[in-house]
């Protein structure tokens, strides 16, 4: 898990403390509980130093029906528009960075069973260089004409 997903799953456990999956739901799984299953991801250029990530991010969200789940979902997703779907960036130590994602959509969704939440945001990250020797001392040479 990457420290984007990390820092939305610590969020989302701030606003409904219940418990937590990420691997696999369990057959006798608690409820109210949520699930993060891996993030989506699409990528594509950026600048020339810079490439991007897209990710989706589906959570579901399990009560006692459908439409509890939903009552809850709907209220964790108008929190983060409250907030601007700004999201503190946390290290794994759980440390703020200072950093902070920025969600572009939030959708919640219903199903029989339970109430899904759809994260997306877009990261970006440094391509890798090779390092190469500074210049360290040059001269010009040339004259005006």
């Amino acid at each position: 898990m990457n420290s984007e997903v990390g820092s939305i799953m610590g969020y989302l456990y701030n606003l409904y403390p219940v418990q937590v999956y990420e691997e696999e739901i369990p057959q006798d799984f608690a409820v109210p509980s949520l699930y993060f299953p891996p993030a989506s991801t699409a990528d594509g250029p950026d600048t020339v130093s810079t490439f991007q990530k897209v990710y989706v991010l589906n959570v579901k969200l399990f009560h006692k029906n459908a439409q509890k789940a939903h009552t809850e979902a709907e209220r964790i997703a108008d929190v983060l528009r409250s907030k601007r779907g700004l999201i503190p960036l946390l290290k794994e130590s759980g440390e703020d960075t200072g950093d902070f994602i920025r969600l572009s959509r939030i959708e919640t969704r219903v199903t029989d069973d339970y109430a899904s939440i759809v994260l997306n945001w877009t990261g970006r990250y440094w391509y890798e260089r090779e390092e190469k020797p500074a210049l360290n001392d040059f001269d010009f040479t040339s004259g005006v004409k």
